[in-house]
């Protein structure tokens, strides 16, 4: 992640702010280009992880994000892991159990249970543990248990993470 410019540029004005107005201008500005962005709809895998990771920063700052959140879903889907791990990072912060995006994410999330590679797994098991709640739960159930009999070394240790939001 460190050739995203962008977004370190972005990281650095905000720290050099002199004052909590001139943050939120530099944010305002962001946010509505980022918004722009995100409405042209021509954005490849690693312009939405970018603006992706600028909303994340925004929102770890504590001003409220309410766009990005269909591009985070997105990323998910992504074959490349960064941009798949930057929508499940996305995904845990931005979305709660009754998040009106999660029915989206099941199917998503359900796929990386169901894959061969173990860091997909873990991906998709840290978002049930972190997002959860008792419908996602119900829904992939099946898949994570399937996970815990895995030969692979991390998924057993992962699922001892969600275990008591499965029941």
């Amino acid at each position: 992640m460190s050739s995203m410019r962008g977004l370190v540029q972005f990281i650095a004005d905000l720290r050099n702010a002199r004052a909590r107005e001139l943050e939120e201008k530099r944010v305002n500005k962001e946010l509505a280009n980022i918004r722009q962005k995100f409405k042209g709809g021509s954005l490849n895998g690693y312009q939405k992880k970018k603006y992706v990771c600028k909303l994340l920063y925004v929102y770890i700052q504590g001003y409220d994000v309410d766009f990005g959140h269909l591009e985070a879903v997105n990323l998910i889907s992504s074959t490349k892991y960064s941009e798949k791990q930057i929508g499940y990072l996305a995904v845990t912060l931005f979305f709660h159990e009754q998040h009106e995006l999660l029915h989206l994410v099941v199917n998503s999330i359900r796929k990386d249970l169901l894959d061969h590679n173990e860091l997909n797994n873990c991906l998709a098991l840290h978002a049930v543990a972190n997002v959860g709640g008792r419908e996602m739960g119900e829904a992939l159930s099946t898949d994570v248990h399937r996970l815990l009999i895995s030969p692979y070394v991390m998924v057993p240790f992962t699922y001892f993470l969600i275990s008591p939001l499965l029941g």
